[in-house]
């Protein structure tokens, strides 16, 4: 994803290609295209180092100057089966229930992506039997404001549903966490406080494509075709719908605009996400191998770690991410706490 798709604020005719240039991220020119095009985030330098080219956007340095090859990245192939995963968890500290749509997006290294990319073509099937939807070399796939280039693997949690089958009474939360017990927080009946084990993803965002159970939540403009080569009128990236606040019966609760009392919330709400940090691209992204709890940059997490999202619902002025997390590495060094003005315990 482009910087230059993303600083543009109205949308301009042009030819965007297709092809996801060797394990970068790639438009065919400046200035807002038809979508987002998500492309694998790591390019390989010379000196052994890589760029920061990806979820973020924000172009990193790599290489000497984050101290020679610190930030190098270990052939996928190459990983201990311990850091193909990453553990995430979730809680609620708002009084309202939180529906939420997590995306996660991984590359598979090929002929397309010769470097770079997180999985290993060996590995595929253990993102599949977790869930992840396979999207072939040189296939592209549309979801929501986004076109995905493969080969990739895409993971969208619960399809977005508010509830699902099963549980008592005959029905469940799903891509959605109740509200805080007073001061004690609710957890994911998947992402539960021990962490649900997920194959690592190279890309994590939040985001409503407005199918399904979240169509009836849906306000931010989308792209109908954003893998078409058309002029749209789409809100950008940062401006999409990531999460609710909602009642029991999945209703909004809080004005459908944005700021103190809104009911929906954004990318650009959420600490770590490359909205909030630079204001550049979209969403958190895995860093390179050699990147340490020292040197990660803001939206960055690690191979093996551990990421606890925190929902809080403060409606102060001026306002702060409503979406918060804590990153830890292997060996459980912090790499990002919450930001502190949200209180998590």
């Amino acid at each position: 994803m482009s910087r230059s798709m993303q600083r543009w604020g109205k949308p301009v005719f042009c030819l965007v290609s297709a092809v996801v240039l060797a394990a970068s991220w790639s438009v065919g020119c400046g200035g807002v295209g038809p979508g987002e095009f998500i492309g694998s985030p790591f390019r390989t330098l010379s000196d052994g180092g890589t760029t920061g080219t990806g979820a973020d956007g924000a172009g990193g340095t790599g290489g000497a100057a984050f101290g020679g090859d610190t930030r190098a990245a270990t052939d996928a192939c190459d990983e201990p089966q311990n850091r193909k995963f990453v553990r995430i968890s979730m809680r609620n500290l708002a009084g309202d229930h939180v529906h939420y749509f997590l995306v996660l997006v991984a590359f598979i290294q090929g002929e397309t992506f010769p470097e770079g990319a997180a999985v290993c073509p060996d590995d595929v099937a253990l993102y599949t039997s977790f869930g992840y939807l396979e999207i072939g070399d040189g296939e592209l796939r549309e979801f929501g404001n986004f076109c995905i280039a493969g080969p990739a693997l895409l993971y969208f949690h619960e399809g977005g549903q508010f509830q699902t089958a099963g549980g008592p009474g005959g029905t469940q939360l799903a891509s959605a966490i109740a509200p805080a017990q007073g001061s004690s927080p609710s957890f994911d009946t998947f992402f539960s406080s021990g962490g649900g084990r997920v194959p690592v993803p190279e890309f994590i965002f939040f985001h409503n494509p407005g199918t399904g159970q979240g169509g009836e939540l849906k306000i931010s403009r989308s792209s109908t075709s954003p893998c078409d080569q058309v002029v749209t009128n789409a809100d950008l990236a940062c401006n999409q719908d990531a999460f609710y606040y909602v009642d029991e019966n999945d209703l909004m609760t809080g004005s459908t605009a944005l700021g103190v009392g809104s009911g929906r919330r954004t990318p650009s709400e959420i600490q770590g996400d490359a909205c909030e940090c630079s204001g550049l691209g979209l969403g958190q992204s895995l860093a390179p191998s050699g990147v340490t709890a020292a040197n990660a940059q803001c939206s960055e997490f690690i191979r093996g770690g551990r990421i606890e999202y925190a929902f809080v619902r403060e409606d102060t002025n001026p306002t702060f991410p409503q979406l918060l997390w804590r990153v830890t590495d292997p060996s459980g060094l912090v790499v990002h706490d919450f930001d502190p003005r949200g209180n998590v315990p």
